[in-house]
């Protein structure tokens, strides 16, 4: 209810702090100069009033106030002084200064007392005060408003709101004289049945019930808006409840639940019922009503009311749907109250009951929040057993074995004995405990020789060993299971497990004899494992410098597990066919590795290497992807000259021009050898004629030619001479160029193509002859000659 109240004085400051209209002047003072000054100020907080535009609102509000403040400066006596220090105060107010307005109101108070301009100003403080919780400076102030009061229903605002200050006060004394005065306020209004409610809360809080329940009976039968009469009503059935009087409860009930108007109480109201109902076992009533509405209470009161529903849902057999309800009671409710610590077990036995696959995380959740403070509650011990034994049913016997150890191990009959020590043995291994786990699985091993479950014992007791630095001695419980008459499974687990052990100390050639045996001794192994074992045989023949060896099985591996192994094996690929000299595989697992973008994983040497490989045997794309792979165009002086020498040479021969110019400008950078510093001279010529850029082109091969190059290059040089020529339009020069190469080189590659680019400058020409004559030529000589594509 004071929440309601509280809402109430934000809702009602606005209609009652009303600015009030202008007042006619007196004529008599209508021609003076106080009164005009008075006008100027009133005109503009007028303006302000009735402005839409924000900015210009607020600016007329201050210049209302300065002007305001000015006169009361110059007239302070004036007969208008009062009602301009409201508009003063207002004008503040309105402008956001609510310590000056303040300032002003309380002047008024202080100044002049009574009237309609102190009342307003003292409910314009006191609706401040309240709106702040500050209770007790708004209750003499609403008081104040209303003794002083210009309107009928004005009186009864102000004595409500002092009674509601003084209630929360505390000062029940004060506010029942506060509410009374609304009630016999024949113009009360609205606020004549909320103080008859005041008053019923009142009562309660002294336990006066009787007289409380009669307070709030009245303002039920009375023609009230629903909201009121509603609070009325679920106050007076908690009364009637308190009482004895189920039914009377139960009768105000059902009207909330059914009027329209007071669904603000319905939650509460539902709550209730579905108390009263449960406590006469009416469990399907229970649910019908919880079902009628889905309006939600808050905090405990939510918590109460789903609890009702979740333990009716039980006594139904409904565990899924008492689940939820007892999982939702957790989030509302502090977990340190039996509230809480009851929803919590019944929501375990409800996932017990429907066997939840989640019952073991849930029970651990539970213990976190209740074991320490509740070691020996029976609902503790029943929640360990909740999860012991669905761990059990589950074959999850580590878990399982930790929880039937906490439940009370002083208990555990010799018939269960050694099913708990080989559980025992297992969740200390898997919890890291291997010295335990050791110690568990050894006693068990020792006392229950014929068990059925000793084979596994010895593997859970191997992999103890192994964790706890222990490895000769797993090794030979490893040993023990590889015998004839294991079992497949613990047999193949021996192998894979002591392989593995093997490898992590480093002792390959064991590692790769055991990895051998899983595959030869477990004929039906997953893919994933063959994989594994292929992988580190391969791997270790490797490290053996048996490399040529290793290629079958990491190619196994990768095969069967591609996204496994796929870099794994390929980085270990690259280094056999390295090893191996083997160019052609090499290239091929390089771009492997490009395309599962892990080529920065192989060493730039093997991949250097592959491409010089790639580009004499003409695979010039290849070269090309490589080289640029091991190149560094930030830092080009970190990067090998041959790296840029062949880069530009393979970027030339795949069209890539640009790219070749790139390159060979950073090889010339570094490049002193004047015979290598021409053939580089040439393809910057090559690449600037493939981009058209023909001046630049012949200032390459002009520099080339100063350093007197020999042979190809020089050869190189004389076909983009001619190219240039020809490019310029002079076609005989050109071929004098290219008849060089014809007639002084017989390389199956440049001649081919000088004889190819000598026809062309022939016809350039017109000399039919001459065409003629070397094609005959180019035909008889490279008869399988292709000319490059343009």
């Amino acid at each position: 209810m004071k929440r309601a109240l509280a809402f109430l004085i934000f809702a009602s400051c606005s209609a009652t702090a009303q600015i009030p209209k202008a007042q006619a002047v007196d004529p008599q003072l209508a021609s003076d100069a106080a009164t005009d000054f008075f006008l100027r100020g009133k005109n503009l907080y007028d303006s302000a009033q009735t402005s839409t535009v924000q900015a210009t609102r607020l600016e007329a509000f201050q210049r209302a106030a300065q002007i305001f403040s000015d006169y009361l400066t110059e007239f302070p006596e004036h007969p208008n002084a009062e009602v301009a220090w409201w508009y003063l105060g207002n004008s503040y107010y309105q402008s956001g200064q609510i310590d000056e307005a303040k300032r002003c109101f309380s002047t008024l108070l202080n100044r002049y007392g009574k009237g309609v301009w102190a009342a307003r100003a003292a409910y314009t403080l006191a609706a401040d005060y309240y709106n702040n919780r500050e209770y007790a400076f708004a209750a003499p102030l609403f008081e104040r408003y209303a003794v002083n009061a210009s309107k009928p229903d004005e009186q009864p605002r102000g004595f409500f709101y002092a009674g509601n200050c003084y209630r929360f006060l505390n000062r029940d004394r004060e506010a029942v004289g506060a509410f009374k005065k609304v009630i016999e306020d024949p113009n009360g209004g609205l606020f004549t049945p909320m103080a008859k409610v005041a008053l019923g809360h009142l009562n309660f809080k002294a336990g006066k019930f009787k007289e409380a329940l009669a307070q709030f009976e009245e303002v039920i039968a009375a023609p009230y808006v629903p909201k009121i009469r509603g609070e009325a009503a679920l106050n007076a059935s908690l009364i009637a409840t308190k009482l004895d009087q189920t039914d009377l409860a139960e009768k105000y009930l059902q009207l909330i639940l059914t009027t329209p108007g007071m669904e603000d109480f319905q939650a509460d109201a539902q709550t209730a019922l579905m108390g009263n109902l449960l406590a006469r076992k009416q469990y399907r009533e229970v649910v019908d009503v919880f079902r009628r509405s889905s309006t939600k209470a808050a905090g405990d009161k939510e918590a109460t009311r789903l609890m009702f529903a979740g333990r009716a849902y039980m006594a139904l057999k409904l565990p899924s749907e008492a689940l939820q309800l007892f999982r939702e009671i957790e989030k509302i409710v502090n977990p340190e109250l039996d509230l809480a610590f009851t929803a919590s077990f019944y929501r375990l036995q409800c996932f017990y009951q429907i066997e939840g696959r989640h019952l073991p995380d849930q029970v651990d959740a539970f213990l976190q929040l209740y074991q320490t403070a509740r070691p020996s509650d029976p609902l503790v011990h029943t929640a360990l057993l909740f999860k012991a034994e669905s761990l059990y049913a589950a074959n999850d016997v580590a878990n399982a074995a930790k929880a039937y150890s906490e439940i009370n191990a002083a208990l555990v009959s010799d018939e269960i004995r050694p099913g708990l020590l080989y559980k025992r043995g297992w969740c200390l291994a898997e919890a890291g405990d291997a010295q335990g786990a050791v110690r568990s699985l050894s006693e068990f091993i020792s006392k229950y020789p014929k068990d059925s479950r000793i084979s596994s014992a010895i593997a859970k007791r191997a992999s103890a060993f192994a964790q706890s630095a222990e490895p000769e001695k797993a090794i030979a419980d490893f040993d023990r299971l590889t015998v004839a008459g294991t079992p497949a499974e613990l047999s193949s687990f021996a192998w894979l497990e002591s392989a593995r052990l093997r490898r992590s100390e480093s002792k390959i050639p064991d590692m790769i004899v055991r990895y051998q045996g899983l595959l030869k001794n477990a004929p039906d192994l997953s893919d994933k494992l063959v994989a594994e074992a292929n992988y580190w045989i391969g791997w270790g023949l490797i490290k053996s410098n048996t490399a040529k060896e290793a290629v079958i099985y990491l190619e196994k591996a990768r095969s069967l597990r591609p996204d496994e192994y796929g870099k794994h094996a390929g980085l270990a690929l690259a280094i056999a066919h390295f090893a191996a000299q083997d160019p052609v595989k090499l290239a091929a697992e390089i771009k492997l590795a490009i395309l599962g973008k892990y080529e920065d994983d192989i060493p730039d040497k093997y991949i250097q290497w592959s491409g010089l490989q790639s580009y004499n045997a003409k695979d010039f794309s290849s070269a090309a992807e490589s080289l640029a792979r091991v190149s560094n165009p930030a830092e080009p002086r970190e990067t090998p000259k041959d790296v840029w020498r062949y880069l530009a040479k393979a970027r030339l021969e795949i069209g890539d021009a640009a790219g070749a110019l790139t390159a060979v400008d950073h090889f010339l950078e570094v490049e002193d050898n004047s015979t290598w510093k021409a053939d580089g001279l040439l393809d910057r010529g090559r690449a600037l004629f493939a981009l058209k850029r023909f001046p630049e082109a012949r200032k390459a091969a002009d520099e080339a030619l100063v350093l007197r190059p020999q042979g190809f290059t020089s050869a190189g040089l004389n076909l983009l001479d001619g190219d240039l020529n020809l490019e310029a339009g002079d076609p005989k020069v050109a071929a004098g160029k290219y008849l060089i190469v014809v007639s002084f080189i017989n390389d199956k590659e440049l001649k081919p193509l000088a004889l190819f680019k000598l026809i062309g400058a022939f016809e350039k020409q017109g000399d039919t002859a001459e065409v003629e004559k070397y094609r005959r030529q180019l035909n008889a000589e490279f008869p399988d000659w292709k000319p490059p594509v343009p």
